[in-house]
């Protein structure tokens, strides 16, 4: 089922000014009403609607733009995929049951290529399928190696054939279609006859020729659907899964789409919202670079004053406690009111665990990381800091848990560590090394044990 993300345009009264006008003729086809789409990214929208006559006729013409792109026409019983390039007046009639076999196209130069393409990629999969069809229970291991083997060899040759399309057709939008079907170098980091230089030299080659080819100020870029997937891929595989390499990987591509204002705009949210929320620990620092040095810093210039200002104020529970920064000093006191300093705790390893004595998790968890504390004695250090600034309701929490530890708190309000750790709500989780470096937030207590084993194998094996 096609999923439409928008709601769909009423379609305008024929007039002497459209824009656009695409006539389409599918013989066999029985539905009533038709809908143009487009492709924006992942996703698919309906632009414009119109009805079938008896004889499978319709015609989508109206006075608005119609930009570059990979459009389809989508009924209920049926999906055809053509382009939409230089030319907006055309016509495409072609057989319900072989759509792209029967095609007939009237000036449209691009859906030529098209066809042409499409034609190759069906071939290509019929071959497939007949070779996976050749494969039953009674197939012996060499006869499956056999097949295998010519699959990979088809796959060569289509993909040859593909690429040589982007020489036939030229500087079209379809080239920039098929250069982006096509595979980067071949990367081969596993392989023993490589020495670890050859194996980086290698990788940044790979990367950095991973969008060779692609026209980034091309109009029709935004609405290839087989963009969106390469830029994914460039972000969540090429990369390294760290903070501070995807945070340059997207500047690279933000960079590439600065003069395309719609494509950057795109791009621009999809990463945005894609971190706004990270689920994985420290890659909420992508979220502050995008806001810090793009949306805060005037260059999205969409942006109205509401969200700019309410990105102002979550940035100031953010910038200061992201992995790999010197935790920010924070002054405390413990229940006989003595003062010491974060910087003060002498240790490896310093947890801070961030509790409300009201808190129903926290007094779940406030017994298990003191029973960890005690089986890892000497492994880690534990500053447990309440955000409350009730002394009574304080010491309760402490004896009724007989947490012998480090316990301190703010009563007076004089630091500003809920906001320069995030405190909003509780527990909160940090893990500092012995420089008072963040090197871990916001984990299960359930998840320091191993966390500080490994870091103490990493730390050990770096000296």
């Amino acid at each position: 089922m096609l999923f439409i993300w928008s709601a769909y345009m009423a379609m305008a009264q024929s007039s002497d000014s459209d824009t656009y006008r695409i006539e389409l003729d599918i013989n066999g086809l029985e539905d009533s009403v038709a809908y143009l789409g487009y492709y924006r990214g992942e996703k698919r929208y309906v632009l414009d609607t119109t009805t079938v006559n008896s004889k499978g006729i319709m015609v989508f013409k109206n006075n608005k733009e119609l930009k570059t792109g990979v459009y389809f026409l989508y009924t209920k019983s049926y999906t055809l995929e053509f382009l939409v390039d230089q030319s907006k007046n055309f016509s495409l009639k072609t057989e319900k049951t072989s759509p792209y076999q029967n095609l007939q196209i009237k000036n449209s130069p691009e859906n030529e290529q098209f066809k042409t393409f499409q034609l190759i990629m069906m071939e290509h999969q019929d071959q497939m399928q007949s070779l996976s069809s050749s494969l039953d229970s009674t197939s012996t291991e060499a006869d499956t190696t056999r097949v295998r083997e010519r699959m990979l060899a088809l796959n060569q040759i289509n993909g040859n054939r593909r690429d040589s399309l982007v020489n036939v057709f030229g500087d079209t939008y379809m080239s920039q279609i098929l250069i982006m079907m096509s595979k980067s170098p071949e990367l081969k980091l596993d392989s023993d006859s490589l020495t670890l230089d050859q194996k980086k030299a290698q990788y940044h080659y790979y990367k950095a020729h991973f969008f060779d080819g692609i026209d980034f100020s091309s109009e029709g870029l935004i609405r290839a659907p087989n963009f969106y997937g390469k830029v994914k891929e460039y972000i969540e595989r090429v990369t390294f899964q760290n903070p501070d390499s995807v945070i340059s990987s997207i500047d690279i591509v933000l960079d590439k789409a600065k003069n395309n204002s719609e494509l950057f705009r795109f791009l621009m949210g999809m990463f945005f919202q894609e971190y706004q929320n990270a689920k994985i620990m420290g890659m909420d620092k992508i979220f502050v670079h995008l806001s810090d040095n793009y949306y805060l810093n005037g260059r999205v210039d969409w942006a109205d004053s509401s969200l700019l200002a309410e990105l102002d104020k979550e940035m100031k529970f953010l910038r200061e406690n992201q992995i790999g920064l010197k935790a920010p000093q924070i002054y405390l006191s413990d229940t006989l009111g003595r003062a010491t300093s974060l910087y003060d705790i002498k240790s490896d390893y310093l947890i801070l665990f961030f509790y409300d004595p009201d808190c129903g998790h926290c007094k779940k968890k406030a017994p298990l990381l003191y029973d960890l504390y005690n089986k890892m004695n000497g492994d880690f250090e534990v500053a447990a800091i309440t955000v409350s600034t009730d002394m009574d309701k304080w010491k309760k929490f402490i004896n009724d848990f007989d947490l012998d530890w480090i316990n301190l708190g703010d009563l007076s309000y004089r630091s500003n560590f809920r906001v320069q750790y995030n405190v909003r709500t509780t527990p909160q989780v940090y893990i500092l090394d012995k420089n008072k470096q963040i090197i871990a937030k916001k984990l299960d207590i359930e998840q320091i044990e191993s966390f500080i084993n490994d870091r103490k194998r990493m730390d050990k094996f770096n000296q």
